[in-house]
C-alpha cells in the first residue's frame, strides 16, 4: 500500500464499484499523523462533537448467528458495509487531505466499501465508498491509529440454509463472514446477457481472482460462479436452470495476487477478495428458463 495518483484511484474505485455491485492476516500500517490533524481534515466537525455510535445503534447491526469468518484487524474488507462514526465525514475525489471535497456524511450513515482498499495517504487509511441508491461515491478517511471514522458493521447472518435470493441480499464480505467454507446449495438460471467488460490488471490465480468473470447465477440479481480447473467442470449452457453446490473461502485464496497496473494490492485484501468468491464443487441442470434472453432482447 502507499500513495496513489488521484486519477488512477478514481478509475479503479469506480471500476471496483461495478465489479462488486454485480457479484455482491493484518498488514503493517504506516505511522499516522496526529489525531487532531486527521480528525479536522477528515470531517467538517471535530471528533469530540460526534462520538462513535454503539454497535447496536442501527437496526442493520442487529446480532445474528456467530460469524464463521472474522475480519482482520484495521481492515474494511472489500464488499463490506460500514457505518460513519464521525459527523461531517468528508467525501473526496481522491485519497489524501489535499484532495477536493464534494460532499459530507452525517454520523450513523451506512456506506458500502468498494475496491481493493485501503490506500494509505497522509498516514490515513482511505477507502472508496458508495451508497447503494447511487447518491454518493468517493473516497472517505477510515481513520488513523485509534481514531476511526468508519466502523465495520456486523454481517447480517441468517439462521438456516440460504437460497440464492438470500445470498444476493448479502454483501460479498457478509457471505464469507456468515458461511465460511461450508457447502451451500442454491438454484437459479445460469448466464449473464450483459457481461463482458475488460478489467485491466494482473490476477493470480486467474480463475479465482480475476473480476472479469462471465459466469453468473440468477442474473440480474446474481452471484458470480468460479470453476476451479482441477474440478474439470465446464460452465452449463446459458438459460440453464441449475442446482449448484459450492463454497466460499477456497484454500487457493491464500495464493491470490492482484496487481492493478504497477500497483500491487495489499496481500491481505487480495486474499479476502478471493475468499469472498463462490467456488463451484458440482452442479445439476434441472431445466431451461424460457424467459432468459441471450443476447439480450432489444
Amino acid at each position: 500500500m502507499g500513495d496513489r495518483g488521484g486519477t488512477t484511484q478514481r478509475f479503479l474505485g469506480a471500476l471496483a464499484c461495478i465489479v462488486l455491485a454485480v457479484s455482491g492476516c493484518t498488514g503493517a500500517r504506516p505511522s499516522a499523523t496526529s489525531s487532531g490533524e486527521a480528525s479536522e481534515s477528515a470531517a467538517s466537525t471535530p471528533t469530540s462533537e460526534a462520538p462513535a455510535p454503539s454497535a447496536t445503534s442501527s437496526p442493520s447491526s442487529t446480532p445474528g448467528p456467530t460469524p464463521a469468518f472474522e475480519a482482520p484487524d484495521d481492515i474494511l474488507p472489500p464488499g463490506s458495509r460500514a457505518v460513519v462514526s464521525l459527523d461531517g465525514l468528508r467525501i473526496r475525489n481522491a485519497p489524501g487531505l489535499d484532495a477536493g471535497v464534494y460532499d459530507t456524511l452525517a454520523a450513523d450513515i451506512v456506506v458500502e466499501v468498494d475496491g481493493w482498499g485501503p490506500t494509505v495517504v497522509d498516514g490515513i487509511d482511505w477507502y472508496w465508498v458508495v451508497q447503494r441508491d447511487g447518491s454518493l461515491a468517493g473516497y472517505a478517511a477510515a481513520g488513523s491509529g485509534e481514531d476511526r471514522y468508519l466502523e465495520l458493521l456486523p454481517p447480517r447472518c441468517q439462521v438456516g440454509e440460504p437460497d440464492l435470493a438470500a445470498l444476493v441480499r448479502l454483501m460479498p464480505w457478509e457471505r464469507l463472514a456468515c458461511f465460511g467454507d461450508r457447502l451451500i446449495t442454491v438454484t437459479g438460471t445460469y448466464g449473464c446477457p450483459v457481461c463482458g467488460e475488460w478489467v485491466p490488471g494482473s490476477y493470480e490465480p486467474s480463475w479465482l481472482a480475476n473480476p472479469q468473470n462471465l459466469n453468473y447465477l440468477g442474473w440480474p440479481e446474481a452471484i458470480a460462479l468460479h470453476f476451479p480447473p482441477e474440478a474439470g467442470l465446464n460452465a452449463p449452457p446459458n438459460a440453464s436452470i441449475v442446482r449448484v453446490t459450492g463454497h466460499f473461502s477456497d484454500p487457493a485464496s491464500t495464493t491470490c495476487v492482484i496487481e492493478l497496473g504497477a500497483m500491487p494490492v495489499d496481500p491481505v485484501v487480495a486474499e479476502l477478495w478471493c475468499r469472498e468468491q463462490f467456488v463451484v464443487d458440482s452442479y445439476e441442470i434441472t431445466g431451461t428458463d424460457p424467459e432468459f434472453s441471450y443476447p439480450p432482447s432489444p
